[in-house]
């Protein structure tokens, strides 16, 4: 996993230098490589999913904080939990009856990072797609930090699109494709970092 970090991390220092895109290049730079490789991917990928709905349009730290005390509420009831258990640890009504409808999908039990791998991207959508509460941000989510696909390309997050405006400016998402595949996925943990920084 390391060395396809580095790998992926001198792509974009190239193509940024090759495409004289001088913000992502001196932010290239200036950051170590990044890797895929994060405890998450280890959860059990119910707990996947509903950890990434709680971090859906909040703050880091308060979907942080919500999901600690969600946690511990998963573990104690386990599948006895109710809409006013997860309303207690600050999940909203509409994600706590998403996080219900996953509780209860008794087929994401036996999905794994190894068994979700063998699905193609659009199979793999077709799969999460008609589960209430998961979208085209909350898929690639999970390509990126639980299968740990390489090229995953988050168009609609909030995040990516003011780090490129910062890093990548009037440069289209197709141009993006064109220049930063097979790497967007390490492109777009370098954004994030970047934006951070900033």
């Amino acid at each position: 996993m390391e060395n396809r970090s580095k790998a992926a991390h001198s792509f974009l220092l190239k193509q940024s230098k090759a495409n004289q895109h001088i913000a992502l290049n001196k932010l290239l730079k200036s950051i170590d490589t990044t890797s895929l490789n994060r405890k998450d991917n280890k959860q059990v990928f119910y707990l996947f999913l509903i950890k990434t709905i709680v971090s859906q349009q909040v703050s880091t730290s308060a979907a942080k904080t919500i999901w600690n005390k969600l946690e511990n509420i998963l573990e104690t009831k386990e599948d006895n939990v109710s809409i006013k258990d997860l309303r207690s640890a600050g999940v909203s009504k509409t994600k706590a009856g998403y996080i219900l409808g996953i509780i209860r999908n008794k087929s994401l039990r036996k999905e794994t990072p190894q068994s979700l791998q063998k699905y193609s991207p659009s199979d793999l959508s077709d799969l999460l797609i008609q589960i209430k509460g998961i979208g085209p941000w909350t898929i690639g989510i999970v390509r990126m930090f639980y299968i740990n696909d390489e090229d995953v390309w988050l168009e609609g997050d909030l995040g990516i699109n003011k780090s490129i405006n910062i890093f990548l400016p009037k440069i289209s998402h197709k141009e993006i494709e064109m220049i930063y595949t097979p790497y967007r996925t390490f492109l777009s943990l370098c954004l994030w970092r970047g934006l951070d920084s900033n």
